[in-house]
């Protein structure tokens, strides 16, 4: 992840999960504008996530946020091993400040 992760300070986005049910409804572009906006508050210049290789519906959303592909990492997970890629995006000033508004608004009450 070292590797992958050139800036510096980063955060990592762990997880971000939004129920079947409410998927195409904007809460998970929400939760992630929230993310971002925390990250930027933290003062982080990027933000960084594995997401499984075979999830690609997952690589697609978090491509369309501005994440690209920097790398990979392999982990275990019980007996199995496990493998995803790395991505990793900038946060640029006038983003993050957007991110911010909307984090505050939204989440961070």
């Amino acid at each position: 992840v070292q590797r992958a992760v050139r800036l510096r300070p980063a955060v990592e986005l762990s997880k971000i999960y939004v129920l079947p049910e409410h998927h195409g409804a904007g809460v998970s572009g929400a939760l992630m504008d929230a993310a971002l906006g925390k990250a930027a508050e933290l003062g982080a210049k990027g933000v960084w996530l594995g997401v499984n290789k075979k999830n690609e519906r997952a690589q697609r959303f978090y491509a369309k946020h501005g994440f690209t592909l920097k790398g990979t990492r392999r982990f275990q997970l019980g007996t199995i091993l496990e493998d995803d890629y790395v991505m990793v995006r900038e946060l640029s000033p006038e983003v993050s400040a957007i991110s911010r508004d909307v984090a505050r608004r939204y989440f961070l009450r």
